[in-house]
């Protein structure tokens, strides 16, 4: 459960990043046109204010995910590394680059809304029309989209995946429980398709391979994923577990890791 509580304190704090960088950007994109004085000491004005929720979110955004990945242990997975990296990037841009800059458009655009004649009208044009605020929408677009990029889809370097085993019958155990086995690499199922009893209790041992790596089998009625029948819970490194699963109603369900959703999926196939 404190994963998916990470995991929200991580989506909050990325909400508040967006908000707050997404301020920066329009503002950055009005600058290159507008060329009344007063307007642009209030258009860095609004810039401004949307720093404090910036850093908020940013520490909301790091601790978050930290706890997140540290609870699942993912740090071995290689779209957490990059998404660290892109983000830390995205953050040094903004702040070595767009913090100076719009200190100083601010300077001078109040220079000039009092009557100053210190900088010229082309001084101010070329100013407001800097690469440096090019390189900041740009950077802060293509970060975002990178991020969004690797949290979706959470890309491995591996080149493919490993082609799935035939999907196991349900044995007994020793104590005529059925049971069912599932086996997880780093972001693969071993089966991609399980069979139990109907109307039955049942044991489904989970056999985590992946060093490192936090795995669970949940069972959901679709793949929606709204509605859960079974949730096990998560299995960190290598190490067996048995969970023990209620009697379910004869049908096709859906199955999958709710560390890595989009990854690692399957058939449950219940008769």
């Amino acid at each position: 459960m404190a994963y998916q509580w990470w995991v929200f304190a991580h989506l909050l704090g990325v909400f508040g990043f967006l908000a707050a960088h997404g301020v920066s950007m329009t503002v950055g994109f009005r600058l290159r046109k507008e060329r009344d004085p007063a307007k642009v000491v209030e258009l860095v004005q609004l810039s401004s204010s949307s720093t404090r929720w910036f850093y908020g979110s940013f520490l909301l955004v790091v601790a978050g995910g930290i706890g997140a990945a540290t609870d699942a242990g993912l740090w071995s997975q290689f779209w957490v590394g990059a998404s660290v990296a892109v983000l830390v990037v995205v953050t040094g841009v903004m702040l070595s680059v767009g913090k100076p800059y719009y200190r100083k458009v601010g300077v001078v655009a109040r220079a000039k809304a009092g009557g100053s004649k210190a900088v010229t009208e082309a001084q101010f044009d070329d100013l407001l029309r800097s690469k440096r605020s090019g390189v900041m929408i740009w950077v802060g677009v293509l970060g975002l989209a990178g991020l969004l990029y690797l949290m979706l889809f959470k890309p491995t370097l591996t080149s493919a995946a490993p082609t799935p085993a035939p999907a196991p019958a349900a044995s007994s155990s020793a104590g005529g429980v059925p049971t069912v086995s599932e086996t997880a690499g780093q972001v693969t199922f071993g089966s991609t398709t399980l069979q139990a009893p109907a109307n039955t209790p049942f044991d489904l041992v989970f056999d985590n391979q992946a060093p490192g790596v936090a795995h669970n089998v949940a069972i959901y009625t679709n793949s929606s994923a709204s509605t859960v029948l079974f949730r096990g819970a998560l299995v960190t490194g290598v190490k067996t577990v048995t969970y023990h699963v209620p009697a379910l109603k004869p049908g096709t369900y859906f199955f999958r890791c709710d560390v890595h959703p989009t990854q690692m999926t399957g058939t449950f196939v219940v008769k």
